[in-house]
């Protein structure tokens, strides 16, 4: 038996890889990114320890006027640091921004699989419902339609019509009904 109401195709497993890919990979990035800002504020605080331990050994070595000089000398490697903290600073602010927005896209992305494949769940589920409701009535059916092939019976005018069996069993409140005889064999 054709069946009419087939149910669509399900959604790829691919479509579902790729979007897991696409978080793989920014999660991925964001972690590679956290790892060089980092690294880069952690060399920056060793590049600062270990310029105060020297300017201690200085100042602690010398008298007023070679800390003055060395204080001097130095002024405009710290005016450089302070520069390049600050640059450090605000290219980590963006960059948490950036990864921040990725985050969020993710989210949405996440929300939005979740939202679709919620609701193609449950149009399947009414689909099944739908399927199985009609293959009960075809089993239904089947009890009825051995009865009839087994019978000497024939459809005439939207009803059925018997050969009834004289001699068979009657059935019904008030016996009305006659068993039909056996379809004849060929």
């Amino acid at each position: 038996m054709d069946d009419v109401n087939a149910a669509p195709a399900v959604m790829p497993v691919d479509a579902i890889k790729t979007l897991m890919m696409l978080r793989a990979e920014m999660v991925q990035r964001e972690a590679r990114m956290s790892a060089a800002i980092n690294d880069r504020v952690q060399s920056l605080r060793q590049e600062v320890a270990q310029f105060r331990r020297d300017i201690a050994a200085i100042v602690e070595g010398a008298g007023n006027r070679i800390a003055l000089d060395a204080k001097e000398a130095v002024s405009p490697m710290a005016a450089e640091y302070g520069r390049a903290v600050s640059g450090a600073s605000a290219q980590l602010r963006s960059a948490g921004r950036t990864v921040w927005g990725w985050l969020g896209a993710a989210g949405a992305i996440l929300l939005m699989v979740l939202v679709v494949g919620w609701t193609v769940l449950g149009y399947y589920r009414r689909e099944l419902a739908a399927t199985k409701e009609e293959l009960q009535r075809y089993e239904d059916a089947v009890p009825v339609v051995q009865a009839f092939y087994a019978s000497d019976a024939v459809i005439c005018g939207g009803v059925i019509c018997t050969n009834g069996d004289p001699g068979g069993s009657r059935v019904g409140d008030r016996g009305q009904y006659r068993a039909a005889r056996p379809r004849p064999q060929p």
